[in-house]
């Protein structure tokens, strides 16, 4: 007999920081012995945010081949899957950055079925302090239509990388935010240094507000040209020798960064994990290369590999190019072989369920 579980669902645009936001709470929950499950979703498999998740040592299930909305029963295995596996506490999961209309297909839905086995706790979307001062000036493309409706639908609205603003700049933000949305639940928190992270999770948790309260009116064919947009690269390689993995993780971001940054185009997001026998260090870049970062995790492994996920505004077979001409140019020296290489575009989303009406608990 398992317990009821609480259920956290993030959403945000690429690169706000959900895996990351998602990693540290799980953190915190284990501290206090709390069983914490998490959920990662995308597009394809070979995901670096399932591995940096696994670093908790918590258990982590993957929804990969289409998001939460149009694989809904995989949604729902994996919830029974945490809790049948460690009797999760409370499960967090992430849904793949470029999805929207999440009240609809997966809020509703969650607590006309489930409400049984599950406290679903309200929707947060996350956001990256750019992204969103750039929709609120202008969100008449298909991307950022996408961005927008994100925000439009959450019940919480959540500001990350609050370090990057002044006191006066986030408060401005937070009142626009406010305004634009209608919303008053819009909270703030910085990822990187823990600032407001506690503050969220605890009105989250405890907040007696209706869930899944908003369902906007999605065009689901700017929806689906706005995914269309970015080609999506999921990639493993095995790496012969252990060497210099400091180096090679520098290496690898930096050009990264140069490349994409010296053909003008729009990094959604590109993660790496380079894993050696008993640390891994994962790369990130968001936007232009002077967000890029590294992070080195205490992880041990029997196979020493590279796993590379990018998704940017780029056709596929570009992004190919670019990743094989990058890998070869630092690994060649220690060696490597390419072992899967997925890239495609997204195609239509196509919903197992779209509620019109709020589902009353």
């Amino acid at each position: 007999m398992t317990n009821k579980t609480d259920l956290i669902l993030v959403g945000g645009f690429l690169g706000a920081g959900k895996t990351s936001l998602l990693w540290e709470i799980a953190k915190r929950l284990n501290k206090k012995g709390k069983k914490v499950g998490l959920i990662t979703n995308d597009q394809a498999s070979e995901l670096v945010d399932t591995s940096f998740l696994e670093t908790n040592n918590d258990i982590v299930e993957e929804v990969s081949g289409s998001c939460f909305c149009c694989n809904f029963g995989g949604f729902a295995d994996a919830i029974a899957h945490l809790q049948e596996a460690n009797n999760s506490d409370i499960i967090l999961a992430e849904s793949v950055g470029s999805c929207t209309d999440l009240s609809a297909t997966i809020m509703q839905p969650l607590k006309e079925k489930y409400s049984n086995s599950v406290n679903l706790k309200q929707l947060t979307a996350l956001a990256d302090p750019v992204r969103l001062k750039a929709v609120l000036k202008d969100h008449s493309n298909s991307g950022d239509y996408i961005i927008y409706k994100q925000f439009e639908e959450a019940d919480v609205i959540l500001i990350n990388k609050i370090e990057l603003l002044s006191e006066d700049e986030l408060n401005d933000l937070v009142e626009k935010t406010k305004k634009e949305f209608n919303n008053e639940n819009v909270l703030t928190a910085s990822v990187k240094t823990g600032e407001g992270l506690d503050v969220w999770f605890d009105y989250i948790i405890n907040s007696k507000k209706e869930v899944g309260r908003r369902i906007v009116e999605v065009d689901y064919d700017t929806y689906a040209d706005g995914e269309a947009l970015f080609g999506w690269l999921n990639g493993t390689y095995s790496i012969e020798k252990e060497e210099n993995f400091d180096e090679l993780a520098k290496n690898f971001l930096a050009n990264l960064g140069e490349r994409f940054d010296s053909l003008n185009l729009n990094v959604g997001h590109v993660k790496f994990l380079l894993q050696g026998a008993n640390e891994g260090i994962v790369g990130n870049i968001v936007g232009k290369k002077e967000t890029g970062s590294l992070r080195t995790l205490d992880r041990q492994s029997d196979k020493i590999f590279l796993t590379v996920n990018a998704r940017v505004e780029v056709h596929p077979d570009k992004l190919v190019e670019i990743i094989k001409e990058e890998v070869d140019r630092v690994f060649a020296k220690v060696g490597y072989k390419q072992e899967k290489l997925n890239a495609l575009i997204p195609g239509r989303p196509n919903p197992t369920f779209r509620y019109r009406e709020i589902v009353k608990l």
